[in-house]
């Protein structure tokens, strides 16, 4: 940013998923966390995926659709008080729908349960379930039909 250009930048806190390679290092964290996972004695790969699954799932469900305000606050830019009473989900590119970031958000779930469910064999229908309630809480927390919605009042 340039001294004296006029313009306040946007809260990065909220933008940085439009950062160059911000995608890149989300994954990379997932990958990681997923490697890590593996590393656990007695740890199956069906078991790895569920654990970055329902993690994954815990992490993002409270940071971007729970908190209000920015999450990762900064210092040098500006957040507008109306943003206090919005989430990270609502606040990310400003309320449009279908961007490029929201939708890598969501194929980053779905690809996580996919990975989970294809690995977990037929005879632990517990991890399935789990996997499952994990995806459908956050995939349905994304939806456009979702924006501003607070389910029983919670969380208003």
């Amino acid at each position: 940013m340039q001294a004296g250009h006029g313009s306040q930048p946007d809260d990065v806190g909220v933008e940085w998923l439009n950062a160059p390679a911000a995608w890149a290092f989300y994954l990379f964290i997932i990958a990681t966390v997923r490697l890590l996972a593996g590393l656990f004695p007695g740890c199956n790969p069906f078991h790895a995926w569920t654990i970055v699954n329902v993690l994954h799932a815990v992490i993002t469900f409270y940071i971007f659709h729970w908190l209000k305000g920015s999450p990762f606050p900064t210092y040098w830019a500006v957040c507008t008080p109306s943003n206090d009473k919005r989430t990270w989900w609502e606040q990310l590119d400003h309320r449009w729908q279908n961007t490029p970031s929201r939708k890598f958000c969501t194929a980053v779930v779905c690809l996580l349960y996919f990975c989970a469910a294809i690995t977990t064999p037929p005879q632990h229908p517990f991890y399935h379930s789990i996997n499952f309630v994990a995806f459908v809480i956050v995939f349905i927390a994304k939806l456009p039909a979702m924006d501003s919605v607070r389910i029983l009042g919670i969380n208003r």
